[in-house]
C-alpha cells in the first residue's frame, strides 16, 4: 500500500497515512463516489497527481468527508506547502465544515491550537473537530504537561465521545476504520487522564507555621510551576524568589514555595499566583488568612496527637509525685477548661494562664505546669473541654 505524507496532528489522532488498509470503497454509482473511487485507484498505482486531482473533485461535491478532507490536505501539503494547501482547501469551499477543520489542522504548529479552538467555538456542533483540538493538549510525558492542559484535554476528549454516543460522527467519516482509531485513541487517553487527574489538587494550598519572628507560608502548587508570586490584601504583587536549586527535567531555576509574613499581619486574604510550565499564569488563586484560626487548628492538631500526651508522669526520683500538662499548656489557646483525677474520672481543674495570641505557645513566667500527685495513684484521667464546646477525655497509667 503506498504510503504519503499526512499532517503530523492528524497521525497523533490515529488517521493513517492513507485509508485502512483493505478497505474497498463501492463501484461508482455517482459523481462523488467516482472522483473517490477513482482516487484510491490512482493512489494505489502511484499515479499521486491524478490522484491530487480526484480528491479534489470529490471534495468539490460537498461531501462533509472529514477523513478525506485531512487525506487530501496531507497530500496537498507534500506537493506544494502548507500556505498553498490552504488556499487550494478555501478554493474548494470553506464552508464545508470537513474542508474547514483540514485548513485549520494546517495552520502553524504554534498557532494551530488557538485556530482550532477558533474553529469549535465558531461550529460547537462539528464533533470531529473535537478529537484535532485534544491533540493539541497532549504531551508525550505526562510531567510536560501541564494541570489546565490535562483539564482542557479531558473536557476536549469528553465532547468529541458524547458525539460518538449519540451517534453524530459516522456521518463525517467514508471509512469506518479511520473514525474507529480515533474513537480508541479518545477512550484510552480519557481513561489516562482521569488517573492522572483522579484526587489531584486543582488549586494551590498553603500551611501556616509560626516561629517566633515572622508567619511562614509553605506552599503546594498543584503543578510544577517556573513562577510564584503573591499578594497581600490590596498591596502589590510579590515574587517569592528563586530557589538555589535547579529542576533537572527543564533546567530552570526552581522558584522558592515558601514566603514569610510579619507576626502582626492582620487576618486578610492573600492571592497566590504562579506560571505552569508552558508559561500560562494561573490564579490569582485566593488564600485565606486568620491568625487565629490558624493557632486554634494548629493546637487541634498536637493535642489530636497520642504523643506527647496531654499529661506527663515524671520519671525523675526527686520529682517522681508530679504530673506536667506541658502540651496542654502548649496549646492552651484552643482549651477553655482542664480537668484530671487520679484512678477516676476527673474532679479537679488544673489552672490555666490566659491566651496570648502574641505569642500563644510560650508559658507565663508566674505560671505553673505541673501538680504534686498522691504517690499511690496509678493512673490519671484528663478531661478537655474545647473552646467550642467540644469534649475529649483521655486516661494514662503510671508506670
Amino acid at each position: 500500500m503506498l504510503r504519503l505524507s499526512v499532517l503530523a496532528v492528524a497521525t497523533a489522532i490515529g488517521i493513517s497515512p492513507c485509508f485502512a488498509q483493505g478497505t474497498k470503497f463501492p463501484t461508482p454509482s455517482n459523481a462523488e463516489s467516482r472522483a473517490l473511487y477513482e482516487a484510491r485507484e490512482h493512489e494505489m498505482r502511484g499515479e499521486s497527481g491524478a490522484a491530487f486531482e480526484a480528491y479534489r473533485s470529490f471534495l468539490l461535491s460537498g461531501r462533509e468527508a472529514v477523513d478525506v478532507a485531512l487525506h487530501f490536505a496531507g497530500i496537498a501539503r507534500a506537493r506544494l506547502g502548507a500556505e498553498e494547501a490552504r488556499k487550494i482547501l478555501r478554493e474548494i469551499g470553506a464552508g464545508n465544515p470537513a474542508v474547514g477543520l483540514a485548513i485549520a489542522a494546517l495552520a502553524d504548529p504554534l498557532a494551530r491550537r488557538k485556530t482550532l479552538e477558533v474553529f469549535t467555538t465558531a461550529r460547537p456542533e462539528f464533533g470531529p473537530a473535537y478529537a484535532l483540538l485534544a491533540a493539541e493538549y497532549t504531551q508525550a510525558r505526562a510531567e510536560d504537561q501541564s494541570l489546565h492542559d490535562r483539564v482542557r484535554e479531558r473536557e476536549v476528549l469528553s465532547h468529541f465521545l458524547a458525539f460518538d454516543a449519540q451517534g453524530k460522527l459516522s456521518e463525517y467519516f467514508v471509512d469506518a476504520a479511520v473514525l474507529a482509531a480515533w474513537l480508541e485513541r479518545a477512550e484510552r487517553r480519557l481513561a489516562a487522564l482521569d488517573v492522572m487527574l483522579s484526587g489531584a489538587a486543582a488549586a494551590p494550598t498553603v500551611k501556616f507555621t509560626r516561629s517566633n519572628s515572622a508567619w511562614i507560608a509553605y506552599l503546594n502548587i498543584p503543578e510544577r510551576p517556573t513562577e510564584i508570586s503573591y499578594r497581600v490584601g490590596n498591596g502589590p504583587a510579590i515574587s517569592t524568589g528563586i530557589a538555589g536549586s535547579i529542576d533537572m527535567r527543564t533546567g530552570r531555576k526552581m522558584p522558592n514555595v515558601h514566603f514569610m509574613l510579619p507576626l502582626d499581619t492582620p487576618p486578610t486574604t492573600i492571592e497566590l499566583m504562579y506560571r505552569d510550565i508552558t508559561g500560562r499564569e494561573s490564579g490569582p488563586h485566593p488564600i485565606r488568612f486568620d491568625p487565629r484560626e490558624i493557632i486554634f487548628k494548629a493546637d487541634r492538631e498536637t493535642l489530636a496527637a497520642e504523643i506527647p500526651g496531654w499529661a506527663n508522669f515524671s520519671d525523675g526520683q526527686s520529682h517522681k509525685e508530679w504530673l506536667y500538662f506541658n502540651t496542654v499548656m502548649y496549646s492552651r489557646c484552643v482549651i477553655a477548661k482542664v480537668e484530671y483525677g487520679y484512678d477516676g474520672p476527673p474532679t479537679m481543674e488544673f489552672p490555666l494562664p490566659p491566651c496570648d495570641l502574641s505569642n500563644p505557645n510560650a508559658t507565663p513566667a508566674d505560671a505553673q505546669s505541673a501538680v504534686k500527685m498522691p504517690a499511690e495513684a496509678r493512673t490519671v484521667t484528663v478531661r478537655l473541654t474545647f473552646t467550642d464546646g467540644t469534649t475529649g477525655t483521655r486516661s494514662y497509667k503510671r508506670r
